[in-house]
């Protein structure tokens, strides 16, 4: 007996030791992949312009348009209160993935061991670039999973219910998906399953607290008809417009979700299984995401997530045709990690310095070309003109410039609710006070700028300047 009872706490230990380990490595290859991710990717500038924006005063919908929900937006900017800086924010972005990735990890430690969870999260890694209120929604169903294993049943159902109602604050069209679907199948656990119906409303009691406070804060802020405009009616004024496809980086994690799926499938009619059937089910949510823009940055959650049952199916066969030690196969991955991920920026390294809240950002050339832009705008401002962008790349201009200009920094179809987009270029070009300045390829520069704007502009204003692809026009004479 005593044999049995050392035996099991020895094996506790090294359990513990192990799973310290893993979450050492996830920080590790977390920082790596985050503190190292280089300067002008416009999906991570724009989040960071909003969450900065917040931090300036400016209340979302009412003092500036945004498509998205407010929930990241606000989580996002709770470090930049303290430094407005783009480093601050890929603190919060590292501690997110943080979170995140010990989460996965214990999902699937759970079911499998520590091996194989970590040998999931490491890929999940790997695909992880960017934080986005896409991520943060998947975040949610991934502690739903967690909370499936909660004994208290009142407190599983209220905090499943809490959780999920977080998806559609952090995501409209995906959350609200995410939120129907696991309302059903909580409906159908609590009355059929565990014949105690009070359980549903404890989870609609879960739900309720987050909705409730969020319409609270849209009276309280006077802002719940720009809500409506920028959240509803304007996805569905620019619906068509904002539909893509792009393969580009995605074989990889299409692969996983295939397989993800088919480990899914196999444990919800082959095992009956009531956890592959609530992780497919938010699955379906998660993979919404890339609907209608199915790209590398709308998909990456739906690899991740459904590691989770690759990793499951992995436990279920994967002994019964080999029989190998894991600890090399994880120290050989934990080398190429870190080679991988760090290789760019160690053989090529560019920290900028000039610009206040890009320090000690990894950058790209990009960063002295905006710069030119950035001091001709001052040259121009300091005659007491108003320069005007018009591209999508405007986020970097303001930021640099520790500027927030709505609507402009985010000039994109659908992010101005209702709101013609030609009537910002009408109004530009009716004042002689102010210059517009335009990218020369701003018709190839991002699908979803608005039509006709360059032609607007340059058939109604006169050239003053140019540096390489930017043009700075003036408004001509009104006749």
């Amino acid at each position: 007996m005593v044999t049995t009872e050392t035996h099991l706490k020895t094996t506790h230990k090294k359990q513990t030791v192990y799973k310290l380990v893993s979450y050492a490595l996830i920080v590790l290859f977390v920082c790596i992949k985050v503190f190292t991710f280089k300067f002008g990717v416009l999906d991570e500038l724009w989040e960071y312009d909003f969450s900065r924006a917040i931090t300036m005063g400016y209340i979302p919908y009412r003092d500036f348009p945004d498509c998205s929900m407010p929930l990241f937006g606000f989580i996002f900017s709770i470090p930049l209160f303290f430094s407005r800086t783009l480093i601050a924010y890929r603190a919060m972005t590292a501690f997110f993935f943080i979170l995140l990735f010990i989460a996965v990890f214990n999902v699937i430690n759970r079911k499998t061991s520590v091996g194989y969870a970590i040998c999931a999260v490491l890929f999940g890694i790997r695909y992880a670039e960017l934080a986005t209120y896409n991520m943060l929604m998947m975040f949610w169903a991934v502690l739903c999973l967690l909370g499936l294993d909660i004994k208290n049943k009142k407190l599983k159902y209220f905090l499943i219910g809490f959780l999920t109602a977080l998806a559609p604050l952090t995501k409209q069209s995906s959350g609200g998906i995410m939120l129907i679907i696991v309302t059903i199948l909580m409906a159908y656990w609590a009355f059929h399953v565990e014949k105690q119906g009070k359980l549903f409303l404890i989870y609609l009691a879960g739900a309720f607290i987050p909705c409730f406070i969020f319409l609270i804060y849209l009276i309280a802020t006077a802002s719940f008809a720009a809500f409506l405009d920028c959240c509803l009616f304007g996805l569905f004024a620019y619906a068509d417009n904002n539909t893509a496809v792009n393969m580009a980086g995605t074989p990889a994690m299409l692969l996983t979700i295939v397989l993800g799926i088919a480990g899914d499938f196999y444990f919800i009619f082959k095992k009956k299984d009531s956890f592959s059937l609530f992780h497919f089910c938010a699955g379906i949510a998660v993979l919404s995401n890339a609907i209608p823009i199915f790209e590398y940055y709308h998909l990456v959650m739906g690899g991740i997530f459904f590691l989770i049952p690759i990793a499951l199916i992995a436990k279920e066969f994967a002994p019964r045709f080999i029989s190998i030690n894991m600890t090399p196969v994880i120290a050989g991955m934990i080398c190429v990690f870190i080679i991988f991920l760090s290789a760019d920026v160690f053989m090529n390294p560019r920290i900028t310095s000039d610009w206040e809240e890009l320090v000690l950002i990894p950058s790209s050339e990009d960063a002295e070309y905006y710069g030119d832009v950035v001091a001709k705008n001052h040259e121009y401002e300091a005659e007491g003109k108003k320069v005007i962008v018009f591209s999508s790349s405007a986020v970097v201009i303001s930021i640099m410039d520790k500027t927030f200009n709505q609507p402009y920094d985010m000039f994109l179809n659908g992010n101005m609710g209702t709101a013609d987009p030609m009537s910002y270029a009408k109004n530009a070009c009716a004042d002689s006070n102010n210059i517009i300045l335009i990218p020369s390829d701003y018709n190839e520069e991002n699908w979803q700028n608005p039509d006709g704007i360059y032609e607007y502009v340059t058939s109604h204003c006169t050239e003053v300047y140019s540096a390489g692809n930017w043009v700075w026009y003036s408004p001509k004479a009104q006749t």
